[in-house]
């Protein structure tokens, strides 16, 4: 049990791996997309239904045309598609995932969280400051999770 303060920020953090894969892989609801979902049990109630976020598409654009920019294609048509597109025009080499890298760490998310009516919550949402990370929870072990431990 976790007592979560007024003020406290929950980050979680999802790794995929898709080596296995040619094209780049987005998040979305496909079967070839991925998503990171987290449920959370909470006491006492509150209001609060869901809550989601992502970078910042301002700063994701900036993204796509520095890397474009960098490895010289002036000719990008970055704007013109959409997000899943960009990311499949990316010539993807180390210095392209680690400025992605970068950016997911350093840039402002965009919110969205639902009250149980199905309204936004009232606030400011948009281009919010990554929080400071004060303390990091220790990690849950699970029964039958590693050792060779027996239960009977």
């Amino acid at each position: 049990m976790i007592n979560i303060l007024p003020g406290d920020v929950l980050i979680t953090k999802c790794t995929y791996n898709t080596e296995d894969r040619s094209k780049p892989t987005v998040g979305g609801f496909g079967i070839m997309e991925e998503m990171c979902v987290n449920y959370i049990h909470y006491y006492p109630r509150t209001q609060l239904e869901l809550c989601k976020s992502h970078v910042d598409p301002g700063y994701l654009q900036k993204y796509f045309n520095f890397i474009n920019r960098f490895h010289g294609n002036d000719q990008c048509v970055c704007a013109d598609v959409g997000v899943t597109e960009q990311y499949s025009q990316v010539h993807w080499d180390d210095f392209a995932g680690e400025v992605l890298d970068s950016l997911y760490n350093t840039a402002p998310i965009s919110m969205h969280c639902n009250q149980s009516t199905a309204r936004l919550f009232p606030g400011e949402w948009e281009k919010q400051q990554l929080p400071e990370v004060t303390s990091i929870l220790p990690k849950h072990r699970y029964p039958c999770e590693g050792g060779a431990e027996s239960y009977s």
